[in-house]
């Protein structure tokens, strides 16, 4: 049978007896050092008497020799060698420590001659035999008159027994923990006054705390007072009877078998209360179930009776959907009308009538407002369908959230509608720019925000609109959205981000959309690991609140973005478009003409390698992703593979979350997304234009120092 580790008593027995040992020894090492004064073998004798009667080795290191004067006879049982050892070889000590231990032994004297040194120092040690032992020194600086160090003098005891009492111990506890936190019973340990010593994870998870909020409560703390005067008055009685108690009781909805019994000390005296619970709820239902066997038919004619009802429910349930797909697509082709008809009609205006210059100007403006309104609601309609075939993708990536949000906050997209209504937008960072980079979807994030202030301005007619981000306690980032606006009943709470379910509301047409965007928003924010819920009252406002996890980012070394200007002057760069399209072409070719940059074309993925490779000339390329013969991805693979820093931006009209990752593994520096924002690809060229500008200049300016320094 293996040895049954020592208690924490016992060990503490140990210790104090270790103590008492080694302050005798101390006062004996006081007599050595008057070894050397008047009545010197009178002191000797004594000493050595009680350096043979004793376990630990005693000893004394002249310095500056490095020479033992004194080892005790123990040297043999504790290291394996005779003290004429130590007195021939002075550092036959560097082949006793073990060798992980040796540089803090090193260390240790170093600090001991400084008189830095700890009072008692543990290592472990290499016998000669080759056994391991583990032993603690004292050491003590002999000093002269003036001073200086003349001597070291030491006593050694070996601590193996103890230190491998401890590791048992330790090691006993770590599995008794182990194994009471695996368990789905509740496990916990008091004192006599009814405070928590020790509970497992299951206990503390139970109360919906950790286990450190627990240790040093007693009951009264974590229980109503009814309860807790309870379970005191059992404890109580566990101490006065010193008899173990086992008993069932039903909390609330639940079942619970319960076992408490006294701990007892060495004296017998009961010392606290130990305790562990089991839920039964699953046992106490199957004997009910037993004990109403008579009654099954009458059960099974209840539970039918709930089927049907649940039939009949569901049945509601579908036919109200049905109605609400119907009214969605009645919405959705008034919502898809209207922008096609403006769109229609002024285009007809333009082509078929002479204009004045402003009034062109407005009709083009309403046409592009139109467009982006229809571009909107394709993209709602192909989320909403993504997000209910699981098929949403999450691209993360290091972006400034602080910066992101400002954007949105001064975009031009809410600008005419808060003008309008006079309703005030305030942006409320989280954390300081510099700390404010993350690492997440950015496109999703920003489309989220969108939605919700969208939502917010839509259904506000007067007062301001708050949104802003936070961290909590959760390490999550908490993002609102706070209007003045109609606000929402309980039961509007409840369904407003259920799709379609604008479309069924009495104020539908009154402020229109489709109904999709919280629907959406909703799906994304659980696609980001997060979710989404809101607070409201009727006619007080609403604030729309999600939470996604926390990722600290870092900020990318890019091009900084270039303002947009009316006109750019790109003469002398030469720019190659790869499109196949000749109205998309023509479409690139009317933007960039005006700027004075050259324009050459290539209608294949083939054609723009060779073109980038014959012509070195060339400042940029706009690369279409889908291309006869080779697409987009592989030549630009091509080219890059050639031309390490020749600027590509890739164009495409798929326009997934996906496509700017694939594009970016590609090689490509950029990407935009079709149908093109034309002030956003002019600012894009414009900052590679001008980085490339800055590289060329930098690198020329590192090479004509090179020359100078040769």
């Amino acid at each position: 049978m293996s040895k049954i580790p020592p208690t924490y008593s016992e060990l503490e027995f140990q210790n104090q007896q270790y103590k008492e040992q080694l302050l005798k020894l101390k006062e004996e090492v006081n007599l050595l050092r008057k070894s050397f004064l008047p009545k010197e073998n009178y002191y000797k004798d004594r000493f050595y008497r009680i350096t043979e009667n004793v376990n630990d080795v005693v000893y004394r290191l002249v310095l500056p020799e490095l020479r033992y004067e004194y080892v005790s006879p123990q040297s043999m049982e504790l290291f394996g060698y005779e003290p004429e050892a130590f007195y021939k070889t002075p550092l036959l000590i560097r082949r006793i420590v073990h060798p992980s231990y040796f540089k803090p032994f090193i260390k240790n004297w170093r600090a001991l001659l400084r008189g830095e040194a700890p009072e008692y120092y543990e290592i472990k040690i290499i016998k000669r035999n080759g056994e391991e032992r583990w032993i603690q020194q004292k050491n003590l600086i002999i000093r002269d008159t003036e001073g200086v160090a003349v001597a070291i003098e030491g006593i050694v005891t070996d601590i193996t027994t103890r230190k491998q009492t401890e590791e048992a111990l330790v090691k006993s506890e770590v599995q008794k923990k182990a194994i009471l936190n695996t368990l789905p019973h509740y496990a916990w340990l008091k004192d006599c006054e009814g405070r928590y010593l020790s509970v497992n994870e299951s206990f503390a998870q139970s109360l919906n705390r950790t286990v450190e909020e627990i240790i040093g409560k007693s009951d009264y703390d974590l229980y109503p007072d009814r309860v807790a005067q309870r379970y005191r008055e059992e404890d109580l009685k566990i101490i006065c009877t010193k008899k173990q108690l086992f008993f069932e009781e039903k909390v609330n909805e639940s079942w619970f078998e319960t076992f408490k019994a006294p701990i007892f000390d060495t004296a017998g005296e009961v010392i606290g209360i130990t305790g562990i619970s089991l839920e039964i709820s699953k046992r106490k239902r199957s004997e009910e179930e037993i004990r109403n066997y008579s009654e099954k038919l009458a059960v099974q004619n209840v539970k039918l009776k709930l089927i049907n009802d649940e039939l009949k429910a569901s049945k509601e349930k579908a036919e109200e959907s049905d109605k609400l797909k119907s009214a969605f697509l009645a919405n959705m082709s008034h919502e898809i009308r209207t922008p096609m008809n403006a769109i229609l009609g002024f285009a007809t205006l333009i082509r078929n009538r002479v204009l004045s210059d402003e009034k062109r100007k407005q009709y083009v403006d309403l046409i592009n407002t139109n467009c982006r309104q229809l571009l909107h609601i394709i993209t709602d309609i192909i989320d909403i369908s993504k997000i209910e075939a699981d098929q949403i993708s999450i691209f993360n990536k290091n972006f400034n959230l602080n910066k992101m949000l400002s954007d949105l906050y001064e975009s031009n997209m809410h600008q005419l509608e808060l003008q309008r209504k006079e309703i005030e937008l305030h942006f409320k960072p989280g954390l300081k720019d510099r700390e404010s980079a993350v690492f997440t979807d950015k496109v999703r994030l920003e489309q989220i925000m969108t939605n919700l202030l969208s939502n917010a301005i839509k259904f506000t007619d007067e007062g301001s609109i708050e949104f802003g981000y936070y961290v909590n306690k959760r390490k999550d980032i908490s993002f609102y959205v706070k209007d003045t606006g109609i606000g929402l009943s309980e039961d509007e709470q409840k369904i407003v981000f259920d799709r379609f379910r604008q479309a069924s509301t009495s104020f539908s047409k009154l402020y229109g959309g489709t109904g999709l965007g919280l629907s959406i928003s909703k799906g994304l924010a659980e696609k980001l690991g997060g979710f989404i819920w809101v607070e409201s009252k009727k006619n007080e406002g609403s604030t729309f609140y999600f939470n996604i996890p926390y990722k600290p980012g870092v900020d990318l070394d890019r091009p900084s973005e270039i303002d947009y200007k009316d006109d750019y002057n790109w003469r002398g760069k030469t720019i190659l478009i790869a499109e196949d399209e000749d109205v998309n072409y023509n479409l690139l070719e009317t933007i960039l003409v005006p700027t004075g940059a050259k324009i050459y074309r290539a209608t294949n993925g083939l054609e723009a390698i060779d073109r980038c490779e014959a012509d070195l000339t060339i400042d940029l390329v706009l690369m279409d992703i889908k291309l006869p013969n080779m697409n987009g991805f592989e030549a630009t693979r091509h080219i890059k593979s050639k031309r390490k820093n020749l600027p590509i931006i890739a164009q495409t009209a798929y326009a997934m979350s996906t496509d700017e990752e694939s594009c970016l593994k590609a090689g490509c520096d950029d990407y935009i997304a079709k149908p093109l924002r034309i002030d956003d690809l002019l600012k894009k060229v414009n900052k590679y234009l001008t980085w490339q500008e800055e590289q060329i200049r930098m690198n020329t300016s590192r090479t004509h120092q090179a020359q100078l320094d040769l």
